[in-house]
């Protein structure tokens, strides 16, 4: 009878492992899940701002309401349902903008945004410097996308006007030491040094702990199962 009922402890000492084991796998999933998906609750309240605030100007511009209509891309019923969430959205919109610290917030990345767009600006400008001031490459580069006459005029009056927007961009030094840095920090991958080291190691270092815990753990399931097996043989 003890014998008995040492089995049975075994058999229930063994089903709470696995299963405890389960349920920390499963947590410890869920964890890395929330670390990889990195929602930045600012960000994402900004992201919101910047939707509602489009929204809102869209169903004020009665002109491009007219336009989007005669093109066939809204219909009256739609445009009646588009000013109807904006004035839901003008009220989220009211609410969300009288938290200063958001709006500050919000600002600071935009205009963050805002520098890394103007910085791919300038590496355009500066493709299209280069080929308006070489004969050779604008032929090559007409004969390799088959540019027709009017298509290769057009490609060269914007050439020729990417020079003076290229100098309005490189006279603005903090756009330029902007971009220059976020160059410097960035990894060929579009990545950044400080920032693959710091998710990098963490991340190295829970998979290694965790790989470890599990491997511990299929030992003491596989010990306890051949025991409890033995038990039940002896007892037949």
């Amino acid at each position: 009878m003890r014998s008995i009922s040492l089995l049975v402890s075994l058999l229930f000492a063994f089903m709470a492992t696995t299963h405890a084991f389960e349920l920390a796998s499963l947590e410890a999933r869920k964890d890395r899940n929330a670390t990889r998906s990195g929602g930045d609750p600012t960000k994402m309240a900004c992201k919101q701002m910047q939707k509602l605030t489009s929204l809102t100007t869209l169903a004020a511009n009665q002109t491009k309401l007219d336009e989007l209509v005669a093109k066939g891309k809204l219909d009256t019923a739609k445009v009646d349902e588009l000013k109807k969430k904006a004035a839901e959205a003008t009220t989220k919109l009211q609410t969300m903008s009288s938290n200063s610290t958001l709006t500050s917030e919000c600002a600071a990345i935009q205009a963050k945004s805002q520098m890394k767009q103007a910085c791919g600006q300038m590496k355009r400008l500066e493709r299209m410097a280069k080929l308006a001031n070489n004969a050779t490459a604008m032929a090559d580069f007409a004969a390799k996308r088959n540019l027709t006459s009017t298509q290769m005029d057009n490609l060269k009056k914007k050439a020729q006007g990417s020079d003076a927007k290229l100098k309005v961009l490189e006279a603005n030094t903090t756009l330029t030491d902007f971009c220059k840095q976020n160059k410097q920090a960035k990894q060929p991958d579009g990545t950044t040094a400080a920032g693959a080291a710091a998710s990098g190691a963490p991340q190295q270092a829970a998979t290694s702990d965790a790989t470890r815990v599990q491997d511990m753990l299929k030992t003491m399931s596989y010990v306890l199962g051949s025991t409890v097996l033995g038990a039940m043989f002896l007892l037949l």
